[in-house]
């Protein structure tokens, strides 16, 4: 399951991909609230458009704080590190099975434009089913 989650060989289909990517804008969404943010239409577009400041803030008010700075912030840089690399395989393996190049994946660092590259790899079909569609039209 590790090696799923932070290699970028190889391809994955549209369930692969959206389950993980799920749970993390999941947890986005947890830990915002969890923080103090009210539910409203406009918060829940902020954690849409830029989910790592959510999880920043959930990781700044979990247990983590109340370990000596020395401590909590090595570990914090390590968890978060291991999500944005997650975040990265798992698109650029998408890409991959969509016909395109893994370097796609650097659009996921500008807000907005992350969320409609999600959209777009949790939602178009893979290349392996568009040739099965030409090959064998229903």
């Amino acid at each position: 399951m590790l090696a799923y989650l932070l290699s970028p060989d190889g391809r994955i289909g549209r369930r692969a991909y959206t389950a993980p990517i799920t749970a993390f804008f999941a947890l986005a969404m947890i830990s915002a609230f969890a923080t103090g943010s009210k539910l409203s239409a406009s918060a829940v577009g902020e954690i849409l458009d830029n989910p790592w400041s959510a999880v920043g803030r959930g990781m700044d008010a979990s247990a983590l704080s109340m370990l000596p700075t020395a401590l909590a912030a090595p570990l914090a840089i390590i968890m978060f590190s291991g999500a944005v690399w997650a975040l990265f395989a798992l698109t650029i393996k998408r890409l991959h099975d969509l016909g395109h190049s893994g370097w796609w994946s650097a659009l996921l660092l500008i807000p907005g434009v992350a969320l409609i590259l999600m959209i777009i790899c949790a939602l178009a079909p893979g290349s392996r089913a568009v040739a099965r569609l030409q090959t064998n039209p229903i």
